[in-house]
């Protein structure tokens, strides 16, 4: 993990973009992007000393009132069920989520937010609306709706390839863990 704004530069140098719109200079672009918009979050949770996982489990949590299965909350983080259920466990010893077996299958547990968990929500709320106005609201609202779209082509181009690529060679969706449900909802 990168420690400073210096340490930052010097992990992501982004060649200029040049007119004829290079797809390997726009991708070293975004990836500066992405790098840049880590670190804010980051900073940004660490004020409210929130980890950034746990704040993204509360954001995504905080649109479920009956809650979620954990493989759902796994799915929707793009984290492994491991991994999801270790944040999980550490929330629900900080008193910011429930955790219960689902009525409807037994063989699920679902997760929820507690009164503490909905307020520490609308503290996050708080602070992502001060990020994105610090960044996006900035932007002009064409330019808004522009990357909007553009960002959704892309992630449909990105969701093409994965669909083609997923099982061809017996390997699950994400490298890292078998256990993995892909973005589709299909088990890897």
């Amino acid at each position: 993990m990168l420690q400073g704004d210096a340490e930052l530069r010097q992990a992501v140098e982004v060649a200029p973009l040049d007119d004829a719109g290079d797809p390997v200079a726009l991708l070293r672009e975004f990836i500066g992007l992405m790098h840049r918009q880590r670190l804010l979050l980051f900073r940004a949770f660490a004020q409210e000393d929130i980890p950034p996982a746990q704040a993204q489990c509360i954001r995504v949590l905080g649109l479920h009132d009956s809650g979620i299965t954990q493989s759902e909350l796994a799915d929707v983080m793009l984290l492994s069920r491991p991994t999801v259920t270790r944040i999980v466990q550490r929330m629900e010893r900080a008193g910011l989520v429930w955790r219960r077996t689902d009525a409807a299958d037994q063989r699920h547990t679902r997760v929820g937010l507690t009164d503490t968990g909905r307020t520490t929500n609308d503290r996050l709320g708080t602070v992502l609306a001060g990020y994105t106005g610090a960044t996006l609201a900035r932007l002009s609202e064409n330019d808004r709706r522009q990357l909007g779209r553009i960002l959704r082509i892309w992630r449909g181009l990105a969701d093409e390839v994965l669909a083609g690529q997923a099982g061809a060679d017996g390997s699950p969706d994400h490298p890292d863990d078998a256990t993995h449900r892909s973005p589709r909802g299909t088990t890897a």
